[in-house]
């Protein structure tokens, strides 16, 4: 295998996420670029330059109807779905992946590998910021972390530490049924139709409502693409990072820790 660079990385991306807009385009389906992919959109035009992944949100409806017809609708057989649901994934929510490359985790078991992803999260209909199911949601991931965490690695040695004891009891678990309850506890939290998403699976702050009026789609620039971001971004992106005009310190900015390479 050939090491491939974050620049490598996040072209490839593009080109994931470039299927991802042509299907959705085609189908009739919503996206919006979120987390730190919709805040690279609004200040930088493109990607934040010391991150090197995308994120995606799409309605609950809209997401199933992708996952379902992905295969069939996909340009190439380089492009596939890493999700539990086959045991393709490890994860609650579903990437898009390009099969061509291998990328290792720097906190997850190599056996856990992927290809290079774009990330994709359901919105779902949200109970009040209080209900139970944020928390059960937050329960849950937590085991599931431990149960595919390498041990051997940790941000801390507090961190390290904790993952050496707790891994032999959580490693015997299965970590596709603990991404199966993740999802069903986020798709099952209102039983009835809301005004507001809630992003159960990837939300940073457990409780956060996301009002549906501020999802209406938004075409912007991305590097030299154009997609899709809520109309409402400064609302959004206020509601997600607070003050997100003004980049972090340098000492201070989120950069993840990855070993990839083209097979």
């Amino acid at each position: 295998m050939e090491r491939i660079t974050t620049d490598d990385m996040k072209r490839i991306e593009l080109e994931i996420m470039d299927e991802i807009d042509r299907i959705c385009r085609e189908k009739g389906l919503s996206y919006f670029l979120a987390y730190g992919s919709c805040l690279g959109a609004v200040r930088h035009g493109g990607f934040i330059p010391w991150d090197d992944d995308m994120d995606i949100l799409m309605p609950r409806a809209d997401y199933e109807r992708l996952i379902a017809e992905f295969d069939a609708a996909k340009a190439s057989d380089r492009f596939g779905l890493a999700t539990y649901r086959d045991k393709s994934g490890i994860y609650p929510f579903v990437k898009v992946v390009d099969k061509t490359t291998k990328v290792y985790e720097n906190f997850v078991q190599k056996t856990y590998a992927t290809g290079v992803w774009v990330d994709i999260f359901p919105l779902d209909e949200a109970p009040n910021a209080r209900d139970r199911a944020y928390v059960r949601g937050t329960r849950l991931a937590l085991a599931r972390s431990l149960m595919v965490a390498d041990p051997s690695v940790g941000s801390s040695p507090f961190v390290k530490l904790v993952k050496r004891i707790a891994h032999p009891f959580f490693s015997r678990m299965d970590p596709y049924a603990a991404a199966r309850k993740i999802d069903e506890n986020a798709r099952n939290a209102c039983a009835r139709e809301t005004d507001f998403y809630g992003d159960i699976i990837g939300e940073y702050v457990a409780g956060t409502l996301l009002p549906k009026a501020w999802f209406e789609p938004l075409e912007v620039p991305f590097e030299d693409r154009r997609y899709f971001i809520p109309k409402s971004y400064e609302e959004y992106l206020t509601k997600t990072y607070g003050d997100w005009r003004t980049p972090p310190a340098e000492e201070d900015r989120d950069v993840h820790v990855f070993e990839a390479y083209a097979l």
